[in-house]
Formats: C-alpha cells, sequence, structure tokens
C-alpha cells in the first residue's frame, strides 16, 4: 500500500471522518498533536486516560483499518519503542481535521 502524501488532503479528510470511535480518535489526534515523538501504546494510554494500553492498540488497528479502506499505510510508524507520526503527516492530518470541523 502507498503512503499519504502532501497531495492527499482529500482521502485525509476521509480517514480522519471515518475514524468515529471515541478512542481510536483520541489516539489520532494525539499523533497529530504530537509530531515526529516516539512513544510507546502505555505511555499513550496514560496521557489519555485509558485504563489499558489495549484501547491504543484498537484504536490504530481500527485506523489502520480505514486508511487501508483508502488504499493508504499506516500514517504512523510503529516498532518495539513505540509509535510515532513524521512531522509531514501529522501536518496532513491537522490540515484534514481543521477541513472537517469546518464541515
Amino acid at each position: 500500500m502507498q503512503s499519504f502524501d502532501s497531495n492527499d488532503l482529500d482521502r485525509a479528510t476521509r480517514l480522519y471522518a471515518a475514524v468515529a470511535d471515541a478512542n481510536a480518535r483520541a489516539v489520532f489526534d494525539w499523533f497529530i498533536d504530537h509530531p515526529d515523538q516516539r512513544a510507546e501504546g502505555t505511555a499513550i494510554a496514560s496521557a489519555l486516560g485509558f485504563s489499558d494500553n489495549k484501547l491504543v492498540a484498537r484504536g490504530t488497528y481500527a485506523i489502520g483499518l480505514a486508511a487501508a479502506a483508502e488504499d493508504r499505510a499506516r500514517p504512523w510508524h510503529e516498532a518495539q519503542m513505540g509509535y510515532l507520526m513524521p512531522g509531514q503527516m501529522a501536518d496532513l492530518f491537522e490540515k484534514a481535521r481543521a477541513v472537517r470541523a469546518s464541515d
């Protein structure tokens, strides 16, 4: 699957809008608001007030499914050391969030 790029604002807006689950949306917003910041699921869960870091994993799974429906890869990196959304992706999805908020 292709990665999102700076020309994918329409797809990014559809993806952001497709994330209806409140926990998944909170995780997505956390990624957008913390560009280039690597964090483990437990740290994200704690920052969001989640009772369990499994809610972060479920959120990323839901977002990943929505991204796949747009024929795009997840807009963040996952590794043993945690999750990281690159600044370029955070900028794109910040714009998508703003478009969505104005609708």
